[in-house]
This record gives C-alpha cells, structure tokens and sequence, in this order.
C-alpha cells in the first residue's frame, strides 16, 4: 500500500507500511521507524491540534510499561511516542502513571483474555505527581481499548477532568 493513500492518524494497524513501521521501533528498538511514523503523522495531524486547541488540553500521558518489560527492551515505546508527539503538539509529556505489576504481551492475547486481565486496574498513580485537569492519553497501539479504560479510570479518579486518547495505530 502506498504511503499516500494512508488515513489518519491514528492509522490502521493492519496497514503494512504502519505495522512494520511500528514493529521495527517496538520490538527492534529502530528510532528510524519512530521518526517515519512521526513524519506521517506530522502530515495528517491538524485533526489533533484542533482537537487539543479547542479542549485546552494541558499535558500528553503515556501509557507505562512494566519496569520489567521496560528493562528487557531498554525503553519505554509509548514515553517516547508520546514525547515527539507532545513536541509536535507543543505540550509537555507527564509520567502520571504507573503499572503495579509485570503484565502478559497483549500482542498474543484475544479480546476477552484481554478485557478480563483488567477487571483489577493494573495502573496506579505515581507518587508526588501534579495532576494536570485536561489530558491525552498516549498508547502506540490501540485495540480493544482496555488498557485505555484502565488507564483512565485511575485518572479520573485523582481528578482529571477531560482525556482524549490518541495513539498512532489502532486495530
């Protein structure tokens, strides 16, 4: 498929060009993948700067990893996503959130098994952190949701009044 003919963001994830794209920065540690991504993104993101401008959204959020699958890859994809997306935004990236625990890989996992690992929220709130009122919430990938839901139920709870979620891929 070519580049051109891409919708978005967020992109689909079945769309080759984006899931090797997000594949070689995940798994592979590939920056290169991320700056592609965010050029495309760059080119189709006044979607999102309006979206942002018009519900003075404050800060972006990314979704954490766990410290362990943090480790094993040396970064943390959805922090540095989230990053060069603030920068295009122009809004500053705030780690407000933690996972409480080391989690399964979603990639392997079916929807249910998915919806039921979240029945007790895996994220907590990080200690000492100031809660901007209007958020986005930053994933690369978005698929059924969930890790969205939870994330923003822990936010709303510590006071967050508006989050707009946005990721770079969904599927």
């Amino acid at each position: 498929m070519a580049e051109s003919s891409l919708d978005g963001p967020p992109f689909a994830y079945a769309n080759p060009v984006i899931r090797k794209l997000i594949c070689a920065w995940k798994y592979d540690g590939d920056e290169e993948g991320l700056q592609r991504l965010v050029d495309l993104i760059r080119t189709r993101s006044d979607s999102w700067k309006a979206l942002c401008a018009a519900k003075n959204i404050e800060a972006i959020v990314p979704i954490p990893l766990s410290r362990w699958k943090e480790r094993m890859r040396g970064f943390n994809q959805a922090r540095d996503g989230a990053r060069v997306i603030g920068e295009l935004l122009h809004l500053p990236t705030v780690d407000l959130l933690e996972r409480k625990h080391r989690w399964f890989a979603q990639a392997n996992t079916s929807h249910e098994e998915r919806k039921k690992s979240f029945r007790t929220n895996v994220f907590t709130m990080r200690n000492g952190a100031v809660i901007p009122k209007r958020i986005v919430i930053f994933d690369d990938v978005e698929t059924t949701g969930a890790t969205m839901s939870a994330a923003e139920d822990v936010l709303r709870d510590a006071g967050v009044e508006e989050i707009v979620r946005m990721s770079i891929a969904r599927g």
